[in-house]
């Protein structure tokens, strides 16, 4: 008799998880997420910020084969998807962008576009993803130099 009170005692130990158990196994699982989460988020922050670099990248490199071809930068971006008022398309030998359009950056906005040919510059710009100029989260390729 006492061998069968005794497994009924170890069944009811292994029956199930205390509270204890449930709630510290829960924590585990919401800081292992959440870290999961900030990780994920971080990745593609600094994935959409390559992104804006490549594309800007591409652009500058488009507006160098608009110079090579007319004679000078576009007056903007435009320029290098629709001929610019006062040429012809044989000048233009346009469009400069596959899409036919001007993309916009990763997070929606347009970038930023100004030339300068007296110093043969191009400068284009993302305003990042909180879209205002000059704050930090700008992707600027100059910065730094």
């Amino acid at each position: 008799m006492m061998m069968k009170h005794s497994r009924r005692g170890l069944r009811r130990r292994r029956a199930g998880f205390t509270l204890l158990e449930l709630i510290l196994v829960m924590a585990i699982l919401v800081l292992l997420s959440s870290l999961a989460v900030v990780g994920v988020m971080q990745v593609q922050r600094n994935s959409q910020r390559d992104a804006a670099l490549t594309q800007i990248a591409t652009l500058k490199q488009q507006c160098r084969m608009f110079k090579l071809n007319v004679g000078r930068y576009p007056a903007s971006l435009n320029d290098l998807v629709t001929v610019p008022s006062g040429m012809t398309p044989q000048q233009w030998r346009g469009p400069y962008l596959q899409d036919g359009r001007v993309p916009l950056d990763p997070w929606g906005f347009p970038f930023n576009y100004s030339a300068d040919e007296m110093n043969d510059i191009v400068n284009i710009t993302s305003n990042g993803p909180d879209g205002q100029m000059g704050s930090a989260d700008d992707v600027d390729p100059n910065a730094g130099r």
